[in-house]
Formats: structure tokens, C-alpha cells, sequence
């Protein structure tokens, strides 16, 4: 009942703040102030002024001064608690800095650096994704927070809103913030190790294999026989397999321009996931030998290369292959 409930109301929650924050808070660089901080009793707090309440009516009743003026005091702490909390997380400077892309095995990591010119920040708190990391001290030094997540699956993400919060110093109040950067990371499949060898094909068809042209010179590859068509060159012609056979099956060419080390869809073995890891396992040990590689999905083929940058769009691609391509948010 309790699970039904908060699927109901989590999207209307989310929904509800959203409206509420606008686009306050929507920046990779954020200055804490009287605008962007919100603070508010916390749980203890509330049953503070709950416990204030009832001395104050039990004095009122009994006519006891002193209780009366313990329920005052507690009255004074609290509001003391909410000016003190909210000046220790004034000024705080908030940079985004990037949440990496990675592997599906591995979690994500928040990183981002804090400082405040105005004064000390302490016992201030970073949460995201459920996970929460404390930093005891924030001075005028530029640090660097981290604050790691759960995995997820391939995909591409929005960096989901960090909150940053505070109960100092007594723990009575809660004043709180928050930082949504605009921008994305990538989950990649999780590469699987496996002993499938790469294989040097030909990227596509060149006008001279497909007219049946003879074009071979000396770093020209053997590729294979395939069945005679019309007008195939003669001299291409497997006369050996003519003879045993008595079939026609023509010798095909590739030149190392036309031919790379491909990481292919499909010759691996598996569902879609199973291929999609063990490509990324390809492209990941290529790009640790540096080795030129071409990846062939289904009505996609990327040109062979060994830059940095085409492992990359490689990885990329194995992200958004058919229906994890959408942004999550």
C-alpha cells in the first residue's frame, strides 16, 4: 500500500517542485543566498516547538512561571537555529564539474568543487541520487566533492538535481539548496570479456567488385569466392573449384584501403545485450592497443579510425542502440 502510494504521489511531488524551483537553480554555478536557500525546522526542530507547545499550555494551566519561560527559551533556540543554519550556508559558491561517462557495471560519480569567500560553512551535506556525502569544513579553498550513485543501465542521462543541505549547528533546523546542471553523460554496456578475434572485412562494396571489374595489385587481400554473376570478369573465375564442382564461383578482392578490423553486430554471439557488451569489450581493449577499428550495427557502420574520439562515438553508439536511446531523466 505504502509502494502504491508513493508511485502516485512521486510524480506529482516531482512535478510540484519543479514549479516551484523554476529555473532558480538551473546553472553549473550557484551562489547560495536569500533566493535560492530555503530553511525550514527539521524533524527535530518540529517536536522541539511541539515539546515548547505543551509546556507552555501545562504552565498556562498551572500557572508555573517557570515552565512558561523554559517554553520561551525553547521558542528563542529554535528561531536561533534557523538564522544560525541558514548564515552558515550563505555565500556558499557551488561549480559543477562533470559527471563522467562509464560502464554499465560501474556507478556514477558527482563531482563538483565548493568554496565559500564569506565565511566557514561546516557539517554541510551533498546529496544525489540517494546517496549523500559530509563535508565537515568549506573555507575560502576551492575543494573538490564527490558523491557517487547506483549504476544504471546503457543509456544517456540528464544529470539529475543535487541537493545540498544542512542541520547546523544544533541539528533543530534545515536549510537547504539545490544544483541542476544542464547537461548529460553516457552509460555504456558493460564490456564482457571474450575471445572472438576481429576480423578484417570490406567496409562496402567498391564500384569496381560490384561491375565485376579485375582490380588487384600487390597489397591486395583474398576475400573469398562468391557465385558467378553476368558480365563477372572471366579472369576471375575459381577454375580449380570449375573443375571438382563443376560450379562457377568467382574469386573476390579487397584493398587495404577498402578493408578494416571490424567489431561486428553480427557475427557475435547472443541477445542484443549480450553483442552490444561484448563490442564494447572490443572497442575497449582496441583502444588500449590502439588498434583501427570499424563498428557495424545494424543500418549503421562507423569508418575505421584509432583517435581518441572515434572509441568514443563508438561507445556512444552502443549506448543509444535501439530502445535505451532515449535521454533519461
Amino acid at each position: 500500500m505504502v509502494a502504491l502510494l508513493h508511485k502516485i504521489c512521486a510524480p506529482l511531488h516531482h512535478r510540484l517542485q519543479d514549479w516551484l524551483l523554476r529555473d532558480k537553480h538551473k546553472t553549473a554555478t550557484l551562489t547560495l543566498g536569500h533566493s535560492t536557500v530555503y530553511v525550514l525546522p527539521s524533524k527535530l526542530g518540529f517536536g522541539f516547538l511541539l515539546v515548547a507547545g505543551l509546556n507552555f499550555i501545562l504552565a498556562a494551566n498551572y500557572q508555573n512561571n517557570l515552565v512558561q519561560l523554559s517554553s520561551y527559551l525553547m521558542l528563542v533556540l529554535v528561531l536561533m537555529s534557523l538564522i544560525q543554519s541558514y548564515a552558515n550556508i550563505r555565500g556558499l559558491q557551488l561549480q559543477f564539474k562533470e559527471v563522467p561517462s562509464g560502464y554499465a557495471n560501474q556507478g556514477r560519480t558527482y563531482r563538483l568543487s565548493v568554496t565559500n569567500q564569506q565565511r566557514n560553512s561546516y557539517a554541510v551535506q551533498f546529496q544525489w541520487r540517494g546517496n549523500t556525502t559530509l563535508v565537515e569544513k568549506v573555507d575560502s579553498t576551492s575543494q573538490d566533492v564527490y558523491i557517487n550513485g547506483d549504476k544504471q543501465p546503457r543509456g544517456c542521462y540528464q544529470v539529475p538535481r543535487l541537493k545540498i543541505f544542512s542541520t547546523y549547528p544544533f541539528g533543530l533546523a534545515k536549510v537547504w539548496s539545490y544544483l541542476e546542471a544542464n547537461a548529460d553523460y553516457y552509460v555504456y554496456p558493460a564490456p564482457q570479456p571474450h575471445n572472438h578475434a576481429l576480423n578484417k572485412q570490406a567496409l562496402s562494396e567498391t564500384p569496381q567488385q560490384s561491375s565485376g571489374a579485375l582490380s588487384q595489385s600487390g597489397n591486395d587481400e583474398f576475400d573469398g569466392l562468391k557465385e558467378h554473376k553476368q558480365l563477372a570478369d572471366y579472369r576471375r573465375i575459381s577454375w580449380k573449384h570449375f573443375a571438382k564442382r563443376e560450379q562457377l564461383l568467382v574469386k573476390e578482392f579487397i584493398t587495404e584501403a577498402d578493408s578494416a578490423y571490424v567489431v561486428d553486430f553480427g557475427q557475435l554471439p547472443g541477445d542484443i545485450e549480450n553483442r552490444l557488451s561484448l563490442m564494447a569489450y572490443s572497442i575497449e581493449q582496441a583502444q588500449i592497443q590502439h588498434i583501427p577499428i570499424a563498428v557495424r550495427l545494424p543500418g549503421l557502420t562507423l569508418p575505421s579510425d584509432s583517435s581518441d574520439e572515434h572509441y568514443l562515438k563508438a561507445l556512444r553508439t552502443l549506448a543509444l542502440y535501439k530502445n535505451r536511446g532515449a535521454i533519461h531523466e
